[in-house]
């Protein structure tokens, strides 16, 4: 098992959902999602506001349009990462429906708020299957803030 790290990034935060990372197997893989990290940067809405995040399941990535980043490898003697990362979308992925696996985790904070998930165990980590294209995607929206979303999504090829 190898531990990896991507950036999550999403230029600018707008009133609808837009991905800020995406993860998915090529198959060969099951992948454990064990931290999140995120938080906003950029000039602060004049008004106090909250941004919206939304970790959910997709199973296709046909019509994303992101920048693929190589993950960082938390030891260095590990192979390179065969999972794909993405992040800073700009044409959104299609989400798996309500009741399927829709927001499986959905946090308001504050936009000079950050935020950490971390699974307490092996347990309590998000599973992606070794099945082609399915993964998970971290998106946000606001109301009012229009700065930059960032931050780490940490995991576990296995």
């Amino acid at each position: 098992m190898a531990n990896f790290e991507g950036p999550i990034l999403q230029g600018t935060v707008a009133t609808a959902y837009k991905t800020a990372a995406a993860l998915w197997s090529v198959g060969s893989h099951r992948v454990m999602l064990y931290e999140l990290e995120f938080g906003q940067t950029g000039a602060l809405a004049s008004t106090d506001c909250q941004c919206q995040w939304d970790l959910s399941v997709f199973s296709s990535t046909n019509i994303l349009t992101a920048t693929t980043v190589v993950v960082n490898k938390l030891d260095p003697a590990d192979a390179t990462a065969v999972t794909i990362f993405a992040n800073n979308a700009t044409t959104e992925l299609t989400y798996t429906t309500a009741g399927a696996g829709l927001a499986l985790k959905n946090w308001g904070i504050n936009q000079r708020g950050s935020y950490r998930w971390r699974a307490l165990d092996d347990g309590d980590n998000i599973i992606i299957p070794a099945t082609n294209l399915t993964g998970v995607g971290l998106r946000v929206l606001s109301s009012n803030f229009t700065g930059s979303a960032v931050g780490n999504l940490s995991f576990v090829e296995r």
